[in-house]
Parts: structure tokens; sequence; C-alpha cells
């Protein structure tokens, strides 16, 4: 299935281990092609898709009480790397922080946009959202991370 990465990005995003998320993506595709025969019918299968997985998701997280572990941190720095390359993984570390620090659904609005380049509309059909919930989360989200990368900039904190 031409969608299978994206399904399992964001499995991925959700479960944060590989092998469930490959696990999971493996259902999913199963479920979809026991639905084959409605695909006619779904005005947008890539966002019909991600609804099955991020479902499939939480009906595992739950069956397994899996409690969701956050990713480990970044590799140590090696020290060939330029300042700009140290920099970079500096933010990226610290993006990894806030977002932890967010509610669910906002990092799922996030992710999908920011990462998947999902339009708001399929972003609202995957997570049951109206359109104008998704912009109000993503311009909160994006407010909250602009805010707390600036503290950090300008004081070293992130409270």
């Amino acid at each position: 299935m031409p969608a299978s990465e994206k399904i399992y990005r964001y499995a991925f995003s959700i479960l944060k281990d590989s092998e469930t998320a490959a696990d999971v993506v493996q259902e999913c595709l199963m479920k979809i092609w026991d639905k084959r025969d409605k695909l006619p019918e779904i005005v947008s299968p890539d966002s019909w898709a991600m609804r099955i997985t991020r479902n499939q998701c939480y009906d595992w997280v739950k069956m397994n009480r899996y409690t969701l572990i956050s990713d480990k941190e970044l590799n140590t720095l090696d020290s060939g790397n330029t300042d700009d390359a140290i920099h970079a993984k500096d933010h990226l570390r610290w993006l990894d922080e806030i977002l932890k620090t967010l509610p669910e659904k906002h990092q799922e609005v996030f992710h999908l946009r920011e990462v998947e380049d999902m339009t708001y509309q399929d972003i609202a059909e995957i997570l049951g959202l109206s359109l104008g919930e998704v912009k109000i989360s993503l311009h909160r989200t994006r407010a909250k991370i602009r805010l707390m990368l600036q503290k950090i900039e300008d004081y070293g904190i992130a409270n």
C-alpha cells in the first residue's frame, strides 16, 4: 500500500517503539485489506487509513496496558560537529521536550501537520475534530513552542 510508510511513521509517533509500530501497521493493513471493497466509497482513503492506524494504536495501548515511553536522549554529540549542528541538535532536543508537555491532542495535530504534511481537513477527519479545533490546536501548539524556545534562548530555561 502506498501509504504504509506514512502509517508506520504515525504509529511510531504514538507508540515510540519500532517493533510495536510495525506490528500495528500490519494489523492496520489487514483491516484495510478486509474492507477493500469499501475503498471506492471513501472520499479520502489516506485519512481513513490514518484513522484506522490511530484507533489501532490506542487499542493496542489499552489491551497491553502499555505506557508510552519517551524517546531516549539524542546521541551524544560527536566532537567533530560544527556549532550549527550542535545548535540544531539542541533545538530538536528542546522541541521534543516541549512537545511532551503539550496535551496529546496538540501533539497529534502538530505531528500530522508538520511531519506528515497533511491538510487541516484530513487531520480533522482522522482525529474526529472540527476544522476550527484543528486550526486552534495547531495555532496554540506553535505559539507554545515559539514561547518556550524563546525562553530557552533568552534565559536557558524552559519554565
